[in-house]
């Protein structure tokens, strides 16, 4: 079969469906997809919903913590209540309705099964209460997508680790502070893409070092500022002159940094251990093709931030992955899962398709929170035989009577979730972390935006001094305001001693914008083309030509970095 080039039925712009591809979807028995590569990512992003908290209440009516709004049309239990067996889901189930469209349907099951406030293992939590998609914590707050810390605050997808605040994409680290891809450091600070490092401090790409201020592209050193050696009793009496506790001085050494490091070249992709693969932050890959942040991996293509190893033969596949192969079109499914399609947050599940909270659980189509279970149509039991023959009936529908949202664009089988029945606004969502948009773009692209409550942006009740030695305990009381966004945010006594004890001073932002901060500092989903800065041959990266930075294909920057 040869390559084929279509049209995106969003963006209107022209992607090609390789021979491969087209295999692969005849195996797993889907219709090629309608949608370009980028616009398919875009839409499961905005599916995920998992790092804005409200308060809302539950079917008792008690006031809960939950990635819910107030407003949104959602019935939710307490999580103890959702996982237990006092309640069926399958007490909701519903017969198919021939005449009407399949997603139309779907939206309403979704809005009368219940779902649980929040989606963490919430037995293996102390003390955690404002966390979300996590597990294994204890002392934590505001933490999300992560597992297996203690004492620790403001984390995305990070795993393992002790008294540390705002990290992103980190593992296996302690008394670590706004890191971005640290793993196995301890006491590394304002620094990105370290492993096994010890007392560094606004460094970029280091591994095996220690002792680092400044610093960029080194290997086992020690005694370094801005990569020039030093004496141990030279490098000591120089960072004792550094004033690490005042936010104008470390402003200031953010920026000296950040034009130090221009001065290095980088190479085009950060990766390692990637065989036949293409894209950025890929790591023990084989085979993985036009996908970014995935971790032991092979024969998966157009996927994203599958951090929980293990993934195989997987297409447009995001979020988390565990033991996972014949994936397609999905968002947050793994541990143990196969042949999963279409679906949305379910963990140990074989066979389904169109489903949201299903875990454990095999052969069932369009269902929502149902468990332990299978052959169910909309919540609906059937017997096996039944199951079946009525599935392919309904596929068969949904190309004949697709789902059409305000755009004009048709949702027929083989196309995910429409972003009109999804459950959050496309800023509570991954999409705007990654995509980020004005409420204007985002609605015309088909989502819906969320409105700021002006009762989160009010005037601050303390000016924070400049220095972290002259901050009191009363501004645990205080209303601060979020340079950037002006939303209010506050701090709690757990970080205020970290900052004391590490001698940090008070950030200036909200947690998001933190964490947006350090996400923006990720080289995009998209490969370019460029001319490596050595050799002058073509390569392929992350990095867009226009761009300042010195880029090196792989073999030269082995040659003089690594």
């Amino acid at each position: 079969m040869n390559s084929e080039q279509r049209q995106c039925q969003s963006c209107k712009q022209k992607f090609t469906i390789e021979p491969d591809d087209f295999a692969f979807y005849e195996t797993i028995k889907v219709p090629p997809p309608t949608w370009c590569p980028r616009c398919r990512r875009l839409r499961r992003f905005a599916w995920t919903g998992y790092h804005i908290l409200y308060k809302r209440p539950c079917d008792t009516g008690e006031q809960l913590i939950s990635i819910y709004h107030p407003d949104a049309p959602y019935t939710t239990y307490t999580q103890e209540k959702w996982w237990s067996d006092e309640w069926d889901s399958k007490s909701y189930g519903r017969v198919y309705d021939f005449s009407r469209p399949f997603f139309e349907q779907y939206d309403e099951l979704l809005k009368s099964v219940p779902s649980p406030t929040l989606h963490t293992e919430h037995s293996t939590l102390v003390n955690s209460e404002y966390c979300n998609a996590v597990s294994d914590l204890k002392n934590c707050y505001l933490l999300f997508m992560a597992d297996r810390a203690e004492n620790c605050a403001y984390f995305h997808s990070c795993s393992i680790a002790k008294d540390s605040l705002d990290l992103t994409f980190s593992n296996s680290n302690e008394l670590c502070y706004d890191g971005l891809n640290l793993t196995k450091c301890y006491r590394a600070l304002f620094s990105e893409n370290c492993s096994e490092c010890r007392d560094v401090y606004f460094s970029k790409d280091l591994v095996g070092c220690s002792d680092c201020f400044g610093c960029i592209g080194l290997r086992k050193k020690q005694f370094h500022i801005f990569n020039q050696p030093y004496s141990k009793e030279e490098y000591q009496q120089k960072i004792k002159e550094f004033d690490f506790g005042s936010y104008a001085r470390m402003r200031e050494y953010k920026e000296k940094a950040a034009t130090h490091f221009l001065k290095f070249p980088r190479k085009n992709f950060h990766t390692l251990k990637a065989y036949n693969s293409s894209g950025d932050y890929l790591y023990n890959c084989k085979n993985v093709r036009d996908s970014f942040w995935v971790d032991t991996a092979e024969d998966v293509r157009y996927s994203e931030l599958l951090q929980a190893q293990n993934s195989a033969k997987c297409y447009d596949y995001s979020g988390f992955s565990l033991n996972a192969q014949w994936v397609y079109e999905c968002t947050w499914v793994g541990i143990n899962t196969s042949n999963v399609k279409f679906c949305y947050w379910n963990y140990s599940a074989h066979d389904v398709e169109y489903c949201y909270g299903c875990h454990s659980s095999g052969n069932l189509f369009g269902c929502v929170g149902v468990r332990n279970s299978e052959y169910c149509i909309l919540n609906k039991q059937y017997s096996k035989e039944e199951y079946l023959d009525l599935v392919e009936k309904i596929k068969k529908q949904m190309s004949e009577i697709p789902y059409t949202d305000t755009l004009g664009r048709k949702y027929r089988y083989g196309d995910y979730f429409p972003n009109e029945i999804c459950p959050w606004r496309y800023n509570e969502t991954r999409a705007q972390e990654y995509f980020p948009v004005a409420k204007e773009e985002a609605l015309a692209k088909g989502f819906s935006w969320r409105d700021p409550d002006l009762r989160e942006y009010q005037q601050a009740t303390m000016v924070i001094p400049d220095h972290i030695n002259d901050v009191k305990d009363d501004i645990l009381q205080a209303i601060l305001k979020c340079e950037e966004c002006g939303k209010n945010y506050r701090l709690i006594r757990m970080e205020l001693e970290f900052y004391r004890h590490m001698n940090i001073p008070i950030p200036r932002k909200c947690y998001l914008c933190r964490d947006l901060g350090r996400i923006r500092e990720l080289n995009p989903m998209d490969i370019y083309s460029r001319i490596c800065a050595k050799c002058g041959k073509d390569m392929q990266t992350s990095y867009a030509p226009a761009r300042p930075e010195i880029v090196y294909c792989e073999a030269c920057y082995q040659n003089e970095v690594a």
